[in-house]
């Protein structure tokens, strides 16, 4: 059995088709790697769980992004950390 690091507030949720993350960074870097944003949970006050749909490759990315080992465009990243951030203040 291969144990896979995680950060902190990480999972793989209840349901074994999602990735859950509090970490904006990770979610971001993840979006750069084509990985689907299926939902956000709201329900922890001042708190965001970022649901990403678990496909083939995500624990290899979520390894690379721990280790330093990830690299994306500097543009793409930002603007999916602003796009988050939209879908945070705009979402009820």
């Amino acid at each position: 059995m291969t144990h896979t690091r995680r950060g902190p507030a990480e999972s793989s949720g209840d349901d074994t088709d999602t990735f859950q993350s509090h970490d904006i960074g990770l979610v971001a870097y993840l979006l750069c790697q084509n990985f689907e944003l299926v939902g956000l949970d709201k329900a922890i006050k001042n708190k965001v769980l970022f649901i990403i749909k678990k496909e083939e490759g995500i624990d290899t990315e979520i390894k690379k992004y721990w280790d330093f080992k990830s690299s994306v465009d500097a543009q793409s990243y930002f603007n999916q950390v602003k796009r988050l951030k939209n879908q945070i203040f705009s979402s009820n």
